[in-house]
């Protein structure tokens, strides 16, 4: 049992690895775009940004479900796992959220020459807002499912692990909430 979840451990640090270049190379894209933005330059590289992100996020939620069976088997390195992942996730949804904000609602800034206002480059701001309420809401669900497949523990020291890491999930959650509210 140990030895199958020494090789989780090591599959996770391999694959988070690959994941931070995954999200490194959207985040090279995206200040690149960026830079042609203000250079008053069409963005070209939002397809690829697009699917690294999207990438990176299918690798972070198998990711998340590796960590989850670290925590069910209550292997030492768990929690440390589970906040790397957990760092990854953030960093992806900061470059998503400057990816919408910045890249996305920028190109119809540029467009409004020809569009008259109030037609395509609204419904354009209301698609990546509801792209990026739609990861949240999978972020949400995801944190809910493993609040409520998480086990209590038998003894003192599993208890206070799992309170630990629900002590973690719920940080994690009023930042999230005073992110909202700014």
């Amino acid at each position: 049992r140990l030895e199958r979840l020494q090789r989780i451990v090591s599959k996770l640090q391999m694959e988070s690895g690959l994941c931070e270049e995954q999200l490194n190379q959207a985040d090279a894209l995206l200040q690149s775009d960026i830079r042609l933005l203000n250079a008053g330059k069409a963005p070209q590289k939002a397809a690829e940004i697009e699917r690294d992100l999207d990438k990176a996020d299918a690798m972070i939620r198998l990711l998340f479900n590796d960590v989850q069976t670290l925590k069910d088997g209550r292997h030492p390195q768990g929690e440390q796992m589970y906040r790397r992942v957990y760092r990854l996730h953030e960093r992806l949804v900061a470059i998503r959220t400057e990816y919408n904000l910045r890249l996305k609602s920028g190109a119809p800034q540029m467009a409004q020459a020809t569009v008259a206002l109030g037609q395509r480059p609204r419904q354009d701001l209301d698609d990546v807002t509801l792209r990026y309420l739609q990861d949240l809401l999978a972020w949400v669900e995801e944190n809910q499912r493993r609040l409520n497949a998480a086990e209590w523990g038998v003894d003192l020291p599993t208890v206070e692990s799992h309170l630990g890491s629900h002590r973690g999930l719920h940080q994690s959650i009023e930042e999230f909430r005073a992110k909202i509210e700014r």
